[in-house]
């Protein structure tokens, strides 16, 4: 009788435990889990992906302006800019004295300089004729041998602040940039401008709106700068 009334507080024991193991979540219960991880993960890997593209972005900005002291650096050694590069193989494409295209990628054999942005596509780069060519002066007045501009000479590359906006700079000698990550699927009308194949070129702040999308990046050959380091050298007179 005493084993008895003792087995009993045992198998109802036994009867909890297994009914507690049996127990799971319900099918709302794990949902709601998953709804709370995604949330969670999200949060996490948005800013994650922020960096990254920020630190694509510094890293081609900064290929950009090594880019542009090269370009000052053979106008120095050449007393001229090189001829864009039209046909991928990395050297600038001349055609007789001129340049073959004034239009193209960025002749990075010839400058001996970063090929590619940090999204693996080529630079491109557009050069003012009378910059390029192997005649020496421009029709000026002052010609200087070995110098294919003169201090008069001017770019005719536009820089606008959006496609069809204000301007931003002008006479340009060369254009630098890069098409940015989504360089295969914009269809901005700023973005477009800079890929038309035209002198004319959009700079401004990024922007991520729904068709008015903008991340290229952009830079140039300023005049001034060119024609100042050339007289320093005693390029120009």
């Amino acid at each position: 009788m005493i084993m008895s009334v003792l087995r009993h507080p045992v198998r109802n024991s036994m009867h909890s435990a297994t009914s507690c193991q049996q127990h799971g979540f319900t099918l709302i219960e794990v949902a709601i889990v998953l709804v709370i991880m995604g949330f969670i993960l999200g949060g996490l890997f948005a800013p994650l992906s922020t960096q990254y593209e920020n630190s694509r972005r510094s890293e081609s900005n900064e290929t950009l302006k090594q880019i542009v002291d090269a370009l000052y650096g053979y106008a120095l050694v050449n007393g001229r800019l090189p001829c864009p590069d039209s046909n991928g193989n990395g050297q600038e494409n001349l055609s007789g004295n001129n340049c073959a295209a004034l239009g193209g990628s960025l002749p990075w054999t010839t400058l001996a300089n970063g090929q590619n942005d940090a999204w693996g596509q080529n630079f491109g780069y557009r050069i003012a004729a009378d910059f390029a060519d192997t005649v020496d002066g421009t029709g000026c007045g002052t010609i200087t041998p070995g110098v294919s501009f003169e201090l008069c000479s001017t770019g005719n590359i536009t820089i606008l602040d959006q496609s069809g906006g204000n301007l931003v700079a002008q006479n340009i000698p060369a254009v630098i940039f890069s098409t940015g990550k989504n360089w295969a699927s914009s269809t901005s009308a700023d973005e477009i401008e800079n890929t038309d194949g035209d002198a004319v070129f959009v700079s401004k702040i990024y922007s991520n709106v729904a068709g008015a999308e903008f991340d290229d990046l952009i830079v140039w050959i300023a005049p001034t700068i060119l024609k100042t380091r050339m007289v320093d050298a005693g390029r120009l007179p």
